[in-house]
């Protein structure tokens, strides 16, 4: 099975002309510091709600620290049934640069 992987570009063109889902994979206290507009916190104690609530169909852009771990956690996500879920390339260190304006704490 292919990794979709995707641009930081591409993901916020997404997230601003589709309903999308958009999970950090990132740890607790990062994600507290700081992550993409509208994220949840993905991990092993809020994955199986996830897995249960969550729109499998829907656009599901996956983030990490640079682009590397959300790649295993898209191909789980592909695994578990999630069509349209995708790998942001430069993870939330480059889309913290590009989209300041897309991050809350």
């Amino acid at each position: 099975m292919n990794i979709s992987r995707i641009s930081c570009e591409k993901a916020h063109e997404i997230t601003q002309t589709t309903e999308c889902q958009i999970v950090d994979i990132r740890d607790p206290q990062s994600f507290h510091n700081g992550h993409p507009s509208g994220a949840i916190a993905l991990d092993n104690d809020t994955l199986p709600t996830f897995l249960e609530t969550a729109d499998k169909q829907a656009e599901t852009l996956v983030f990490c620290y640079h682009g590397n771990s959300s790649q295993q956690a898209t191909l789980f996500l592909q695994e578990q049934g999630f069509t349209n879920a995708h790998s942001i390339d430069g993870g939330f260190e480059m889309w913290r640069q590009l989209y300041p304006d897309a991050v809350e704490s």
